[in-house]
């Protein structure tokens, strides 16, 4: 079970609309689309991604009814979800891939860093969209912000992204958290000669300053390491100055463990429509809860802030592997 309000935060973290005229702005395109609105092509598209075994064809059906009606409505994009067990899945990607037509994937989850490999090094190019342009960009930058630099660092190949990584905990950031009250205003240290602190040892002679000056608990409240995601910082700097002090790597098979990709298509508009849907994946809470436990009440309730899905033998609905960390 995982708290409700983790799962909003490592979304969405309060996602802001710019509300006019009875529509959302989201990137550059329109949220809540006007069933009337003939300026907007409405698109289908097609989401592969894996599911559990013990998923059952009620939920699978119930769910993706549920989420192309959605985003039909909220974003004229038709999102049919493909589900596909995990043994099976990389190749019937590549297959559906090969044989286009009805079923050509748009969107696809990569699980690995070797079917992320065979996808970019294909015989006669890569089969991946290259996003590195997208996600640099004003409209889907805030991706840079609420995915870990380091896991999108950690997938690039010849220095371009071609997939969009989930968020997951991989390993900590460390940082050096110092009272600006106290080693500032008080005892007169210099922003810039804290800045340099990397480690305890480099704040020592701070530190004994504090404990001269009658201060207490120094080590645990005024001078003090703390470790976790990337949007601690802000918080810890509240008050603080805050350095990094460790920054964590991720490799190439951990950052491809979970990620979405783009197939490329000839046709720009799909990928376009692809890269606003994964966008809205990552922003979009009640579209990454349907994905995820499928329909309130039918495929999962809340029990006092905790998810608990539902085992009725008919309801079944096991998440797709899209690893989020509880930030």
């Amino acid at each position: 079970m995982k708290k409700i309000l983790c799962l909003v935060l490592s979304l969405f973290m309060a996602c802001t609309m710019l509300v006019g005229c009875g529509e959302s702005e989201i990137g550059d395109y329109i949220k809540n689309y006007p069933e009337t609105n003939d300026t907007v092509e409405r698109l289908d598209l097609n989401l592969y991604i894996i599911t559990g075994e013990k998923t059952t064809e009620n939920a699978k059906v119930s769910v993706s009814t549920r989420i192309s009606g959605y985003t039909k409505t909220d974003y004229s994009t038709v999102l049919n979800v493909h589900y596909v067990s995990a043994s099976n899945y990389e190749a019937t990607v590549k297959k559906a891939i090969a044989d286009g037509g009805k079923n050509v994937p748009h969107i696809i989850l990569i699980n690995s860093e070797s079917m992320m490999n065979s996808l970019v090094n294909a015989e006669g190019g890569s089969k991946l969209a290259d996003l590195t342009d997208y996600i640099g960009s004003k409209t889907y930058g805030r991706l840079n912000t609420q995915i870990a630099k380091s896991l999108l660092e950690g997938s690039k190949i010849g220095g371009r992204l071609y997939s969009v990584p989930n968020n997951h905990i991989v390993d900590k950031y460390e940082y050096l958290v110092i009272d600006k009250e106290v080693a500032v205003q008080t005892l007169h240290y210099s922003n810039d000669e804290i800045s340099k602190y990397k480690s305890l040892e480099d704040a020592a002679e701070l530190i004994a300053e504090m404990k001269n000056a009658g201060y207490q608990n120094v080590e645990e409240q005024l001078v003090r390491v703390v470790s976790g995601p990337y949007e601690l910082r802000e918080q810890l700097s509240v008050g603080n100055l805050c350095n990094v002090i460790k920054v964590p790597t991720v490799t190439s098979a951990e950052a491809f463990s979970s990620a979405f990709a783009i197939v490329n298509n000839a046709e720009k508009k799909y990928n376009d429509r692809a890269m606003q849907m994964i966008y809205a994946i990552n922003t979009d809470a009640e579209l990454r809860n349907m994905l995820q436990y499928g329909v309130i009440g039918a495929n999962y309730r809340v029990v006092d802030g905790n998810i608990v899905r539902v085992d009725d033998g008919k309801n079944n609905y096991k998440r797709f592997s899209g690893k989020r960390s509880a930030r």
